[in-house]
């Protein structure tokens, strides 16, 4: 008979050697699982699940994380530092993460960017001593680039509103020459302003050449510097600029700007459109931005669009210049509009 049960006969059916009857042979098989061992497996259970519906998410920001540089160089910068923002505020033990955000913003100088991530990331956190040294030196650069700010804002408050405009610009240049041999002062900045309030074209050239020299990722120094050159009869030298912005942000306004101008004295009028359309989408605000859309709707003969363009100019606060009013009725060439004139 079964060893276990000791009634019913052994069966050999499956097993010649077998000592058990069927039942007992089917319920020694199976296993049965322990009471404690059913909440553990529904524990595991349910981190497999929440793992599983996590992993899309997650995948997502180490991609925005290990892929930064490389979407910086084809042209995203500004899109990057969003998206690595967004994914250091979903991740805000994430040091390593708040790092690099902070790490780029300050290699493609976008400073307020990055004191507000190091201030909102990184303030309090334990680092390690080479990261720790970095943010260091970065909070350094920081102080001067607010401590330079801070010392223009003095400066221009002490000028008078009904001064001599030339009389304040010889006081700013002034005050400007002494920050110049100032280490506290941040020299990009320094340099940026002394092109601003100098009379002589080739200083001013100078002075944002320098400038680019302390800072390389100046972009409003680039553009500035493309525009002069443009004005002076060398399109090839200011295409060099604004494509140089470009390379980094596809969708800068002022570069996007600077291209279409050059693409309308070429003849290339839809290219021109399509340029001061991408500026007007990123920032209409910024200097001319609108006007160089106007003047491209007006080139394209899209009459209707170019006067809505005329009436938002009018409600912004920034009606159509006489010169531009004088191209747009055919007084006047694009030639003599972008080059020969003195505005910008």
């Amino acid at each position: 008979g079964c060893v276990l049960c000791h009634q019913a006969p052994v069966d050999r059916t499956e097993n010649p050697h077998s000592q058990l009857c069927r039942r007992c042979r089917e319920q020694a098989i199976r296993y049965p699982i322990p009471k404690l061992a059913i909440p553990i497996v529904l524990v595991v259970l349910i981190l497999t699940v929440y793992a599983y519906l996590r992993m899309p998410g997650d995948l997502s920001d180490y991609r925005t994380y290990a892929t930064a540089e490389a979407q910086i160089e084809q042209g995203m910068l500004y899109d990057t530092l969003t998206r690595l923002e967004e994914t250091a505020a979903r991740h805000p033990n994430s040091t390593d993460l708040a790092v690099r955000l902070v790490t780029l913003s300050m290699d493609y100088g976008c400073y307020d960017f990055a004191a507000y991530c190091m201030n909102t990331y990184l303030s309090g956190k334990s680092l390690s001593d080479a990261a720790y040294g970095k943010m260091v030196h970065y909070q350094n650069v920081l102080n001067t680039y607010y401590d330079t700010l801070e010392a223009m804002d003095e400066i221009a408050g002490e000028l008078d509103e009904d001064m001599d405009p030339e009389l304040g610009r010889a006081i700013l240049r002034e005050h400007l020459e002494t920050m110049k041999e100032d280490p506290k002062m941040f020299q990009p900045l320094v340099w940026y302003y002394a092109a601003q309030v100098c009379d002589d074209p080739e200083e001013y050239k100078a002075d944002l050449l320098r400038c680019l020299e302390e800072n390389p990722m100046d972009f409003t120094a680039m553009a500035d510097l493309g525009t002069r050159l443009r004005r002076d009869g060398d399109p090839d030298g200011a295409r060099e600029y604004y494509e140089r912005i470009l390379r980094y942000e596809k969708s800068d306004a002022l570069a996007n700007r600077g291209i279409a101008i050059l693409e309308m004295l070429d003849g290339n009028m839809e290219e021109a459109l399509t340029h001061a359309r991408t500026a007007y989408e990123s920032n209409p605000d910024a200097t001319y931005v609108r006007d160089t859309y106007l003047v491209t709707l007006f080139e394209n003969r899209m009459e209707e669009e170019a006067e809505q363009m005329k009436q938002e100019m009018e409600e912004v606060g920034t009606p159509v210049e006489e010169d531009t009013e004088e191209l747009l009725r055919g007084e006047m060439t694009l030639r003599e509009y972008y080059i020969e004139e003195a505005d910008l």
